[in-house]
């Protein structure tokens, strides 16, 4: 029986780093322009995927109770809770970042309403995943055979095409699609190296083979609606540091 690897010592590893550099890039470029006063990210403590942004309130769910912050400057608050459960309230995050729940979650669809249910409309969420086409997850397979395992054991990746289907029955529209690192599935930092050459080349011919994808969408009423201005009522901003609670009724039914 192969030795079980998880998420965590993964990325200690050095494909892990390179998912940390390339990752940190990708989500900083996109998150540092999104604007509003709540963010959430849920998953992967260890990435600050918030860093670049700028909103006053920043929280993490994370089922891991050891998990602490990673430095002085990381001020996410944290939430012990479920990805396909977040106790949060309908409508009241402009920012989700899911980093990799997906890959290893038994019910990823649930985890992905979920947050979709979170979001505000016209708010954005971000996702990274491993992508089952890439050398790395192919790497991985040797596992069943005896081999090492390479990625973490609990890895189940998605397709982009079947999460494409997934964002678009919740409203969800794609806006920004990237891809990263080719390389094979080396252990030595060096040898991996060696390999750089590669990510360029496969993003200008086959970036549907990368080990990573990221995914950026907007979140789309369905449709609009007349109302009277005499009907509207102004919301209360909520102070720094605080997140609205989900009702017993905004909560996936058991």
């Amino acid at each position: 029986m192969s030795a079980r690897l998880s998420f965590a010592d993964f990325l200690e590893s050095a494909p892990g780093k390179q998912l940390l550099a390339w990752e940190n890039e990708a989500v900083s470029r996109i998150v540092e322009d999104v604007f509003g006063h709540t963010a959430l990210q849920v998953g992967c403590p260890k990435f600050n995927a918030l860093a670049a942004n700028r909103m006053q309130s920043k929280w993490l769910v994370t089922d891991d109770e050891s998990a602490a912050a990673n430095s002085e400057k990381d001020d996410r608050h944290r939430i012990l809770a479920e990805a396909d459960a977040l106790p949060i309230a309908a409508e009241s995050i402009d920012l989700v970042i899911l980093a990799h729940v997906l890959d290893f979650s038994a019910s990823p669809q649930l985890v992905l309403r979920e947050a979709a249910r979170v979001l505000e409309p016209e708010g954005r969420l971000v996702l990274t995943a491993f992508n089952p086409l890439g050398l790395w997850w192919l790497r991985q397979r040797f596992v069943s055979l005896g081999a090492r395992p390479y990625l973490p054991t609990r890895t189940m990746p998605i397709s982009v095409f079947r999460l494409r289907d997934w964002f678009a029955l919740l409203g969800l529209e794609i806006d920004i699609g990237r891809f990263g690192i080719y390389s094979p599935g080396l252990r030595a930092e060096k040898r991996l190296r060696r390999w750089a050459w590669l990510d360029k080349a496969g993003d200008r011919w086959a970036p549907q083979f990368s080990n990573l994808y990221l995914l950026s969408a907007v979140k789309r009423r369905p449709g609009t609606r007349l109302i009277h201005f005499s009907s509207v009522k102004k919301h209360k901003q909520l102070p720094a540091g605080s997140l609205p609670a989900a009702s017993s009724s905004s909560l996936p039914e058991n």
